[in-house]
């Protein structure tokens, strides 16, 4: 998986559970899936108070 990937699987979250809560565990699964030097933008979501916004 490449932050291509996860990008597109955040935006299909916020299409389809349009939560912050549906936002952030996307967030969290594809993390665990991506290279450590891809990680910090996604980890930006996560620890975000309102990660649709930044969707």
């Amino acid at each position: 998986m490449n932050l291509t990937h996860a990008t597109l699987v955040l935006l299909l979250a916020a299409k389809i559970h349009g939560t912050d809560a549906g936002v952030r565990a996307a967030a969290k699964n594809v993390v665990k899936k991506l290279p450590r030097s891809q990680r910090d933008l996604i980890y930006l979501v996560v620890e975000s108070k309102r990660p649709l916004e930044m969707v």
